[in-house]
Protein backbone atom coordinates (compact mmCIF):
# COMPACT_ATOMS: atom_id res chain seq x y z
CA UNK A 1 0.00 0.00 0.00
CA UNK A 2 1.24 3.54 -0.70
CA UNK A 3 2.73 5.48 1.91
CA UNK A 4 -0.25 8.23 0.94
CA UNK A 5 -3.00 5.59 1.33
CA UNK A 6 -1.59 4.85 4.92
CA UNK A 7 -1.75 8.50 5.81
CA UNK A 8 -5.41 9.15 4.22
CA UNK A 9 -6.74 5.76 6.10
CA UNK A 10 -5.10 7.39 8.98
CA UNK A 11 -7.23 10.30 9.14
CA UNK A 12 -9.89 8.59 8.59
CA UNK A 13 -8.96 6.02 11.60
CA UNK A 14 -8.75 9.16 13.43
CA UNK A 15 -11.89 10.83 12.83
CA UNK A 16 -13.55 7.64 13.80
CA UNK A 17 -11.75 7.50 17.04
CA UNK A 18 -12.48 11.09 17.59
CA UNK A 19 -16.37 10.42 16.69
CA UNK A 20 -16.59 7.90 18.69
CA UNK A 21 -14.61 9.75 22.05
CA UNK A 22 -17.33 12.80 21.45
CA UNK A 23 -20.06 9.86 21.57
CA UNK A 24 -18.46 8.25 24.64
CA UNK A 25 -17.95 11.39 26.33
CA UNK A 26 -21.64 12.72 25.76
CA UNK A 27 -23.36 9.22 26.44
CA UNK A 28 -24.59 10.64 29.89
CA UNK A 29 -26.33 13.69 28.45
CA UNK A 30 -28.14 11.55 25.56
CA UNK A 31 -29.18 9.27 28.29
CA UNK A 32 -30.74 12.29 30.38
CA UNK A 33 -32.91 13.02 26.87
CA UNK A 34 -33.62 9.78 26.43
CA UNK A 35 -35.02 8.96 29.54
CA UNK A 36 -37.02 11.47 29.72
CA UNK A 37 -39.07 11.02 26.19
CA UNK A 38 -39.22 7.74 27.63
CA UNK A 39 -41.05 8.45 30.63
CA UNK A 40 -43.05 10.92 28.29
CA UNK A 41 -43.80 7.72 26.41
CA UNK A 42 -44.96 5.66 29.41
CA UNK A 43 -46.90 8.45 30.28
CA UNK A 44 -44.81 8.72 33.80
CA UNK A 45 -44.98 12.71 33.69
CA UNK A 46 -43.62 11.91 37.62
CA UNK A 47 -40.45 10.61 36.20
CA UNK A 48 -40.05 13.37 33.23
CA UNK A 49 -40.45 15.72 36.20
CA UNK A 50 -37.73 14.41 38.01
CA UNK A 51 -35.35 14.54 35.05
CA UNK A 52 -35.79 18.44 35.26
CA UNK A 53 -33.03 20.66 36.69
CA UNK A 54 -34.19 22.73 40.30
CA UNK A 55 -33.98 26.34 38.13
CA UNK A 56 -36.40 24.38 35.79
CA UNK A 57 -38.87 23.05 38.44
CA UNK A 58 -38.76 26.19 40.46
CA UNK A 59 -40.85 27.97 37.54
CA UNK A 60 -42.65 24.75 36.32
CA UNK A 61 -44.94 22.48 38.22
CA UNK A 62 -45.87 18.91 36.71
CA UNK A 63 -49.30 20.49 35.14
CA UNK A 64 -47.23 23.14 33.35
CA UNK A 65 -44.78 20.54 32.07
CA UNK A 66 -47.85 18.15 30.70
CA UNK A 67 -49.69 20.99 29.17
CA UNK A 68 -46.20 22.24 27.43
CA UNK A 69 -45.95 18.68 25.82
CA UNK A 70 -49.12 18.60 24.85
CA UNK A 71 -49.19 21.90 23.44
CA UNK A 72 -46.44 21.35 21.51
CA UNK A 73 -47.21 17.55 20.52
CA UNK A 74 -44.54 16.12 22.33
CA UNK A 75 -47.04 13.93 24.59
CA UNK A 76 -47.49 11.36 22.13
CA UNK A 77 -44.42 10.08 20.52
CA UNK A 78 -42.81 7.06 19.07
CA UNK A 79 -38.87 7.53 18.84
CA UNK A 80 -36.61 10.38 19.46
CA UNK A 81 -32.74 10.44 18.09
CA UNK A 82 -30.02 12.91 18.64
CA UNK A 83 -27.73 14.34 16.34
CA UNK A 84 -26.00 17.80 17.18
CA UNK A 85 -24.44 17.70 20.87
CA UNK A 86 -22.05 19.53 22.75
CA UNK A 87 -20.57 19.96 26.22
CA UNK A 88 -18.68 23.24 27.66
CA UNK A 89 -18.16 22.56 31.42
CA UNK A 90 -21.10 21.83 33.42
CA UNK A 91 -23.65 22.70 30.34
CA UNK A 92 -24.41 20.74 27.46
CA UNK A 93 -26.75 20.81 24.59
CA UNK A 94 -28.86 18.13 22.73
CA UNK A 95 -30.08 18.95 18.88
CA UNK A 96 -32.33 16.02 18.32
CA UNK A 97 -35.85 15.57 16.36
CA UNK A 98 -38.74 13.44 18.03
CA UNK A 99 -41.13 11.16 15.55
CA UNK A 100 -44.53 11.59 17.01
CA UNK A 101 -47.07 8.43 16.66
CA UNK A 102 -48.94 10.39 13.90
CA UNK A 103 -46.01 10.20 11.91
CA UNK A 104 -44.21 13.61 12.13
CA UNK A 105 -41.01 14.79 12.69
CA UNK A 106 -39.81 17.66 15.42
CA UNK A 107 -36.52 19.29 15.57
CA UNK A 108 -36.00 20.59 19.39
CA UNK A 109 -33.34 21.40 21.75
CA UNK A 110 -32.07 20.54 25.21
CA UNK A 111 -29.94 22.17 26.80
CA UNK A 112 -28.36 20.22 30.19
CA UNK A 113 -26.95 21.07 33.31
CA UNK A 114 -24.69 18.82 35.16
CA UNK A 115 -25.22 18.56 38.84
CA UNK A 116 -24.42 16.59 41.91
CA UNK A 117 -27.30 13.87 40.71
CA UNK A 118 -25.70 14.02 37.24
CA UNK A 119 -27.28 15.86 34.05
CA UNK A 120 -30.43 17.50 34.52
CA UNK A 121 -32.62 19.10 31.21
CA UNK A 122 -32.51 23.04 32.53
CA UNK A 123 -34.48 23.84 29.32
CA UNK A 124 -36.73 22.15 26.04
CA UNK A 125 -37.39 24.28 23.03
CA UNK A 126 -38.48 23.24 20.14
CA UNK A 127 -38.69 24.77 16.58
CA UNK A 128 -42.00 26.37 15.52
CA UNK A 129 -44.22 25.55 12.68
CA UNK A 130 -44.57 28.70 10.04
CA UNK A 131 -42.21 31.76 9.28
CA UNK A 132 -39.34 32.42 11.36
CA UNK A 133 -38.02 36.17 11.08
CA UNK A 134 -35.72 35.41 13.88
CA UNK A 135 -31.63 35.39 12.93
CA UNK A 136 -31.32 32.69 15.02
CA UNK A 137 -32.11 29.35 15.90
CA UNK A 138 -34.36 30.99 18.32
CA UNK A 139 -37.27 32.33 17.18
CA UNK A 140 -37.67 36.26 18.36
CA UNK A 141 -40.48 36.31 20.86
CA UNK A 142 -44.10 38.17 19.73
CA UNK A 143 -44.41 41.52 20.35
CA UNK A 144 -46.90 40.87 23.92
CA UNK A 145 -44.30 38.58 24.98
CA UNK A 146 -41.58 41.25 24.34
CA UNK A 147 -43.88 44.14 26.13
CA UNK A 148 -44.58 40.94 29.11
CA UNK A 149 -41.13 40.40 29.71
CA UNK A 150 -39.79 44.41 29.90
CA UNK A 151 -42.53 45.20 32.18
CA UNK A 152 -41.77 42.34 34.16
CA UNK A 153 -37.99 43.14 34.59
CA UNK A 154 -39.05 46.99 35.13
CA UNK A 155 -41.28 45.67 37.87
CA UNK A 156 -39.07 43.46 39.91
CA UNK A 157 -36.22 46.14 39.45
CA UNK A 158 -38.34 48.94 41.01
CA UNK A 159 -39.62 46.73 43.53
CA UNK A 160 -35.91 45.82 44.32
CA UNK A 161 -34.91 49.56 44.32
CA UNK A 162 -37.46 50.18 46.73
CA UNK A 163 -36.10 47.22 48.96
CA UNK A 164 -32.63 49.24 49.03
CA UNK A 165 -31.74 45.41 48.10
CA UNK A 166 -31.18 43.25 44.28
CA UNK A 167 -32.52 39.56 45.74
CA UNK A 168 -36.15 39.89 43.99
CA UNK A 169 -34.10 40.51 40.95
CA UNK A 170 -31.47 38.57 41.24
CA UNK A 171 -33.65 35.50 42.54
CA UNK A 172 -35.46 35.81 39.26
CA UNK A 173 -32.76 35.86 37.08
CA UNK A 174 -31.35 32.98 34.67
CA UNK A 175 -29.62 30.69 36.20
CA UNK A 176 -25.80 31.34 33.58
CA UNK A 177 -26.20 34.67 35.20
CA UNK A 178 -26.13 33.24 38.91
CA UNK A 179 -23.18 31.21 38.05
CA UNK A 180 -21.31 34.43 36.70
CA UNK A 181 -22.09 36.47 38.72
CA UNK A 182 -22.14 36.94 42.92
CA UNK A 183 -24.79 38.67 44.62
CA UNK A 184 -22.49 40.77 46.32
CA UNK A 185 -21.18 42.33 43.00
CA UNK A 186 -25.13 41.89 41.48
CA UNK A 187 -26.04 44.33 44.77
CA UNK A 188 -23.03 46.36 44.11
CA UNK A 189 -23.61 46.94 40.52
CA UNK A 190 -26.94 47.98 40.32
CA UNK A 191 -27.12 49.59 44.07
CA UNK A 192 -25.85 52.95 42.25
CA UNK A 193 -29.75 53.11 41.66
CA UNK A 194 -31.56 52.48 44.92
CA UNK A 195 -31.53 56.60 45.47
CA UNK A 196 -33.53 57.09 42.28
CA UNK A 197 -36.37 54.15 43.44
CA UNK A 198 -39.56 56.72 43.43
CA UNK A 199 -38.87 57.39 39.99
CA UNK A 200 -38.37 53.78 38.66
CA UNK A 201 -41.48 53.01 40.59
CA UNK A 202 -43.11 55.35 38.41
CA UNK A 203 -42.05 54.26 35.47
CA UNK A 204 -43.03 50.35 36.23
CA UNK A 205 -46.27 51.20 35.94
CA UNK A 206 -46.20 52.25 32.32
CA UNK A 207 -46.00 50.35 29.45
CA UNK A 208 -42.49 50.22 27.55
CA UNK A 209 -42.26 51.29 24.22
CA UNK A 210 -40.25 48.28 22.01
CA UNK A 211 -37.58 49.78 20.01
CA UNK A 212 -35.54 46.35 18.36
CA UNK A 213 -35.20 42.84 19.91
CA UNK A 214 -32.42 40.76 18.54
CA UNK A 215 -30.70 37.25 19.51
CA UNK A 216 -26.98 36.49 19.18
CA UNK A 217 -26.28 33.65 17.47
CA UNK A 218 -23.33 32.63 19.55
CA UNK A 219 -24.89 32.90 23.35
CA UNK A 220 -28.51 32.46 22.22
CA UNK A 221 -29.29 35.75 25.17
CA UNK A 222 -31.77 38.05 23.59
CA UNK A 223 -31.63 41.27 24.09
CA UNK A 224 -34.58 43.42 24.04
CA UNK A 225 -34.36 47.33 23.57
CA UNK A 226 -37.01 49.87 24.90
CA UNK A 227 -37.78 52.88 26.20
CA UNK A 228 -40.00 54.83 28.50
CA UNK A 229 -40.41 59.02 27.21
CA UNK A 230 -40.76 60.20 30.78
CA UNK A 231 -39.89 63.52 32.53
CA UNK A 232 -37.12 65.62 32.35
CA UNK A 233 -35.40 62.44 30.33
CA UNK A 234 -36.11 59.26 28.43
CA UNK A 235 -34.75 56.33 30.25
CA UNK A 236 -33.85 53.54 27.72
CA UNK A 237 -33.54 49.62 28.88
CA UNK A 238 -31.56 46.66 27.37
CA UNK A 239 -33.19 44.03 28.59
CA UNK A 240 -30.91 40.17 28.45
CA UNK A 241 -32.95 37.26 28.74
CA UNK A 242 -31.46 33.58 28.66
CA UNK A 243 -34.20 30.83 27.34
CA UNK A 244 -34.22 28.35 30.18
CA UNK A 245 -36.77 25.91 31.10
CA UNK A 246 -40.03 26.55 28.43
CA UNK A 247 -39.37 30.48 28.68
CA UNK A 248 -36.77 33.16 28.85
CA UNK A 249 -35.13 34.38 32.35
CA UNK A 250 -33.54 37.45 32.78
CA UNK A 251 -30.37 37.53 32.26
CA UNK A 252 -29.06 41.14 32.59
CA UNK A 253 -29.94 45.30 32.10
CA UNK A 254 -28.19 47.74 30.85
CA UNK A 255 -30.24 51.74 31.53
CA UNK A 256 -29.45 54.61 29.78
CA UNK A 257 -30.95 58.21 30.58
CA UNK A 258 -30.88 60.78 27.84
CA UNK A 259 -29.90 60.69 24.44
CA UNK A 260 -29.24 56.52 23.65
CA UNK A 261 -25.74 55.71 22.82
CA UNK A 262 -24.93 54.07 19.56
Amino acid sequence: MKTWMKVVLGIFAGIALLLALIFWLTGDVTKAGDDFFGAVQNDDIDSAYELLSDDFKAGTSKADLASYLKANALDKISDVSWGGRMIQNNIAKLDGTVETKSGDSIPLALRLVKGKNGWKIQSIRKDPAGFNTGHADIPIPSIAKQTELVKETVAIFAQSLADKDMTKLYDNSSPMLRQQVSFDKFNETYGYFFQFAPGYAAISKQNPVLDEAVINKDTEILTIKSHYPVKPSTVYFDTLYAYEGTDWKFAGLVIEIGSKSK
